[in-house]
């Protein structure tokens, strides 16, 4: 399943390119690592390769697949929950999942909150994060930095 220079997801890091399968003895058993590098925070993952199925990784969406997601942002909302708190714990929920369109519901649920208005500063966190999420895997699906990814984000919602 997974290879030198795959592209993937993993929930509550982002995106970002598998890079080596490395060997490593720890107490005295031989264990194989999958590292990966992720967009955000610039961060590398070791996993041990009998837990991979444990992080929930996913191959990186294709291009019309984005389009389909970036569609969603720029979407107006069909309902959105009225108590702040519910809706806090459901767009986290959302976000954990690592499921594309469920986050860019979310991007889109809060940007209509933001432009309204009515977004509490605890939610300002999760849109932060939710973006940042989308933005790691468009950028490795356009071949783009983040910050452009970002703002293309943006400017959808």
């Amino acid at each position: 399943m997974l290879n030198y220079g795959l592209k993937v997801f993993v929930p509550n890091y982002g995106a970002g390119i598998m890079t080596t399968l490395e060997d490593n003895k720890d107490y005295d058993i031989d264990k194989k690592y999958i590292s990966i590098s992720f967009l955000l925070n610039d961060i590398d993952l070791y996993i041990p390769e009998d837990k991979v199925s444990c992080y929930r990784i996913r191959n990186v969406v294709n291009q019309k697949e984005m389009d389909y997601a970036m569609n969603i942002v720029r979407d107006e909302p069909i309902d959105i929950e009225k108590k702040w708190g519910k809706r806090y714990r459901m767009n986290n929920d959302k976000i954990k999942t690592g499921n594309l369109y469920k986050m860019c519901e979310v991007v889109r649920d809060l940007y209509y909150l933001k432009h309204q208005g009515m977004l509490p500063p605890g939610e300002k966190k999760i849109l932060s994060n939710a973006e940042n999420m989308i933005a790691s895997e468009l950028a490795l699906v356009l071949d783009i930095n983040l910050e452009e990814a970002v703002y293309k984000i943006r400017n959808l919602g």
